[in-house]
C-alpha cells in the first residue's frame, strides 16, 4: 500500500493540473542535477570554477539547431542544454517539470494551455526569451522545411496567442492533459532561427565559439546567462562513435565525460575508477510487422513472445546492469501500479510450438533487422537460439544504421530489433507508438479498443482516471504482441574521477544532464 500511495503521488506530481515551478521539486535541479538531486558521491568537494571540461560524444551532429533530431536525441542532450533551456524537463521517474517555463495550465477539457514564462529570459544574443519568441519558435520547428520530428506535436496547436509578453496561450484541434511533455525536447528548447553557421541561437549557459561539423564543437560561458553561470569556462565536445573508443579515452584521460550504454562499460568503470551516472534511460524491445503474414496473426506473435526468456536476455547481454521489461509502461513511470499485472507471458517454449500449430504455421522463418552494436549483434545471437528452441528460424540481417531507419519508416521489415528512450516518458509512448493513425506506429498496430484507452488517457486530467486507461491500453498492447518488451537498460555517463558536480540519475528515465552543472579538480 505505501508503494501505491508513493506512485499515485507521483503520478499526481507529474500532471497536476497545474505545472508551476517549484511544484513537487526545484525545477532547476531536474535538469542541473543541483542540490535536490544530490551529487553521485558525498565526496565532491566545493564546486570548481574554470577550465575546460571535455566531453565525448557517441554521434555526429550536423547542425546545431532544435530542428535537428539528432541535437535532442537523449545521448545529445548533454550538448543541447549547454546552448539552449528547455521550457519543461523531465525529473525522477518520468516526471514532467517547468524549467524555463513558471506554470503551464489547462482549461476545463485540457484544450486550452496557458504558458507562463520565467521573468528577465534573454538569447545569448540580448534579444529578450518572451512569448513572442516562443510563438516563432514553435511556428518554425512546425514548418516542413525544419524537417523537426517534433511537427506532430506542433501539429496538435490549432492556434497560438500572446496576451501579455510573459503569457502564450495555445489552443488545441483535441484534447491533450499532457500537452506539456511535448516541451521538453525541440519545441521546448526556445531559439531564434539559425544563421548561414545553421546554429539557432539560445539562452542557455554556454555559446558556440566553433564547430567542426560532425567532429567537435567548443562552447563558451555566457557572460549573459540568466541563472546561474556554468562551472567551467569552455566545453570542449568531440565525436567518438565507437563505444571502445571513446571508453578508452575517458581511461587514458583525453575526456572527462563520456556517454555511454554499454553494460560491460557499467560493469568494469568503478574498477577503472570511473565514476558513474546513469538511469533506466532506453527499453529493448522487438518490433514486429503487423501488416504482413505470417505476423498478421497474434498467435505468431504470441509465439515469439513465449519462446523469447527476458530474464536471460537481461543476464547475458546487460550483465545484471539492467532488468526485464513487461510492457510499454516501464517499471521506473509514475504510472506504475503497486500490482500493475501486465500479463506479459513467461517464458514457455512449448506454449509457443502450441500457438504455431493453432495458427496453421508449425514452422516459420524470418529475417531479423539489426544494427552493428555489439550488444545488440550479441542480444539477436540469444534470441536467434531461443526461437529455434520452438521451431523457428530467425536470420539474424546486420543493417547500417541508416538502413534501418529506412525500414523502419518505410515498414520495409519483418521483425527488428529497437532500442529506444520513448518508454522514460509514458505519454509520449504511449500515444506515438500504438494509435493506429499515428505517423510513429512502425508495426502497423491496430486495435480500436486501444485507440480509445489512449484517447481517453490522453483526454484525461484526472491522473487516476488516466492512469487506469493507459493501463487498459498496455493490458491490451502486451495481449496482441506487435512489440516484445525484453530489457529496461542503464544510460547516461562516466566520468573521470576528477569531475565533480555529477547528479544521481538513478531514477531517471529521461537523462537529461547540463553540463553547466560539472567541474573539473584537475
Amino acid at each position: 500500500m505505501k508503494r501505491h500511495t508513493h506512485v499515485l503521488a507521483s503520478a499526481i506530481c507529474a500532471t497536476a493540473l497545474t505545472l508551476t515551478a517549484g511544484a513537487c521539486s526545484a525545477s532547476d535541479d531536474a535538469l542541473s542535477g543541483g542540490p535536490a538531486a544530490g551529487p553521485a558521491s558525498g565526496q565532491d568537494g566545493p564546486a570548481v570554477d574554470g577550465g575546460t571540461l571535455r566531453i565525448g560524444l557517441d554521434r555526429a551532429f550536423t547542425r546545431l539547431d532544435p530542428a535537428d533530431s539528432t541535437l535532442t536525441s537523449e545521448p545529445m542532450l548533454v550538448l543541447a542544454n549547454a546552448l539552449y533551456d528547455p521550457l519543461m524537463t523531465n525529473g525522477d521517474d518520468g516526471t514532467v517539470q517547468p524549467y524555463l517555463a513558471k506554470e503551464f495550465t489547462p482549461n476545463a477539457d485540457a484544450t486550452g494551455w496557458t504558458l507562463r514564462l520565467r521573468d528577465g529570459v534573454r538569447f545569448s544574443d540580448g534579444k529578450p526569451l518572451d512569448a513572442q519568441a516562443v510563438i516563432d519558435h514553435v511556428t518554425r520547428l512546425s514548418k516542413p522545411e525544419s524537417k523537426c520530428s517534433c511537427a506532430a506535436d506542433a501539429a496538435a496547436i490549432g492556434s497560438m496567442a500572446a496576451p501579455a509578453a510573459d503569457t502564450v496561450v495555445f489552443t488545441l484541434k483535441a484534447p491533450n492533459s499532457v500537452f506539456p511533455n511535448a516541451f521538453t525536447r525541440s519545441l521546448g528548447y526556445v531559439s531564434e532561427a539559425p544563421g548561414a553557421d545553421g546554429t539557432a541561437i539560445g539562452s542557455g549557459p554556454y555559446v558556440l565559439a566553433g564547430a567542426q561539423s560532425g567532429v567537435s564543437a567548443e562552447l563558451t560561458r555566457n557572460p549573459a546567462y540568466w541563472g546561474a553561470k556554468g562551472h567551467a569556462d569552455k566545453l570542449a565536445f568531440r565525436v567518438l562513435p565507437d563505444t571502445d573508443s571513446r571508453y578508452q579515452s575517458l581511461r587514458s584521460g583525453d575526456t572527462d565525460l563520456i556517454w555511454a550504454e554499454s553494460p560491460a562499460q557499467f560493469k568494469q568503470a568503478p574498477a577503472d575508477g570511473l565514476r558513474v551516472a546513469a538511469g533506466p534511460g532506453s527499453t529493448s524491445t522487438v518490433l514486429i510487422n503487423t501488416r504482413t503474414a505470417p505476423f498478421d496473426d497474434p498467435r505468431v506473435r504470441q509465439a515469439l513472445q513465449y519462446a523469447i526468456d527476458r530474464e536471460a536476455v537481461e543476464k547475458v547481454v546487460g550483465l545484471g546492469q539492467g532488468r526485464a521489461a513487461d510492457g510499454p509502461i516501464g517499471t521506473h513511470s509514475a504510472y506504475r501500479a503497486a500490482d500493475p499485472a501486465p500479463g506479459y507471458p513467461a517464458h514457455d517454449p512449448a506454449r509457443a510450438r502450441q500457438l504455431l500449430e493453432e495458427a496453421g504455421r508449425p514452422q516459420i522463418a524470418f529475417d531479423y533487422l539489426v544494427d552493428s552494436r555489439p550488444e545488440s549483434q550479441q542480444r539477436a545471437t540469444v534470441i536467434q537460439q531461443m526461437l529455434g528452441e520452438a521451431g523457428i528460424r530467425m536470420t539474424v540481417k546486420p543493417v547500417d544504421a541508416a538502413a534501418q531507419g529506412t525500414a523502419l519508416m518505410q515498414h520495409s521489415f519483418q521483425v527488428m530489433d529497437f532500442i529506444t528512450s520513448m518508454f522514460g516518458d509514458t505519454d509520449a509512448a504511449l500515444t506515438a507508438l500504438y494509435p493506429s493513425a499515428s505517423p510513429m506506429n512502425f508495426t502497423g498496430y491496430r486495435n480500436p479498443a486501444v485507440d480509445r484507452s489512449l484517447a481517453e488517457g490522453r483526454a484525461a486530467l484526472d491522473p487516476g482516471a488516466r492512469a487506469a486507461a493507459y493501463h487498459d491500453a498496455a493490458r491490451q498492447i502486451v495481449a496482441d504482441a506487435p512489440m516484445l518488451f525484453l530489457t529496461e537498460n542503464s544510460n547516461g555517463f562516466l566520468a573521470s574521477s576528477r569531475v565533480g558536480g555529477l547528479p544521481d540519475l538513478s531514477r531517471r528515465t529521461v537523462i537529461s544532464l547540463s553540463p553547466a552543472a560539472l567541474w573539473s579538480t584537475k
